[in-house]
């Protein structure tokens, strides 16, 4: 397959990490866009996914060197920590800001700024999701991010057909992964979502049906694949990789 160009936001760390060094395996270029240098991609673009600009910027790098945006793959995210109807009235609409900034307009901003370099190319958008976008109260994520993950959904579904044929668009919604993802404060603070992450394993294996943990750069095969010309005919398709968590 030839050399593509590849944008990721949340590259830096988690599952994009992970992501990103699949993708420069696999002999492509990577950007990744995330708020601090990505220790696997070939170009770093420092910035925040609520911003415009700093889309432009990573999309405009990816440019310069490949002539353009073959992939990309929206994953950059934040959690609610649980936040549920108890907390004070002004803290819960913080946090619902602050998670629906990166968790939806983040990706809207990302698939904006590819979109015609996209077209051109005939490239594909890959975002993460979450087991929370379909399993709403039993995962552990609050009201903030299940409800940013089921508006994911609303995303994935709008552009998959507003930019058919050229453009496939399609989503991996993990349940059950340890990653450094962080949950944020009402004053948009982070703090690690998992403090106790044995714990947290035990937890993921008592709940899903085969007993398993997925890790990042398993997860990160099915961004390949999706990306890749075996799924040619998959578009507004989401793949759930929670081992068999919602049979239970």
């Amino acid at each position: 397959m030839p050399q593509r160009s590849v944008v990721v936001t949340g590259g830096a760390s988690g599952i994009g990490l992970a992501i990103t060094a699949a993708f420069v395996a696999a002999g492509d270029h990577v950007v990744s866009l995330d708020r601090s240098q990505s220790a696997a991609a070939q170009r770093s673009v420092v910035g925040d996914v609520r911003v415009p600009d700093d889309h432009r910027r990573a999309v405009d790098a990816a440019c310069e060197v490949l002539g353009g945006v073959d992939v990309l793959i929206a994953n950059a995210g934040i959690h609610d920590g649980g936040a549920d109807l108890s907390r004070d009235p002004d803290d819960l609409a913080a946090v619902m800001r602050s998670v629906f900034d990166v968790d939806v307009v983040g990706y809207v901003l990302a698939i904006q700024a590819a979109s015609e370099s996209l077209r051109e190319r005939r490239g594909s958008i890959v975002m993460t999701l979450s087991d929370a976008a379909f399993l709403a109260g039993q995962t552990g994520a609050g009201i903030a991010y299940t409800a940013a993950k089921h508006a994911g959904l609303g995303v994935l579904g709008w552009t998959a057909r507003a930019l058919a044929p050229e453009v496939r668009v399609n989503a991996v919604a993990p349940g059950g992964v340890i990653t450094s993802l962080e949950a944020v404060a009402a004053d948009g603070t982070g703090r690690p979502l998992f403090d106790d992450a044995d714990a947290k394993r035990d937890l993921i294996r008592s709940r899903n049906a085969l007993g398993t943990v997925m890790e990042p750069a398993e997860l990160a095969e099915l961004y390949l694949w999706l990306a890749s010309p075996a799924a040619r005919t998959l578009t507004g398709e989401v793949l759930r990789p929670d081992g068999g968590l919602s049979l239970r």
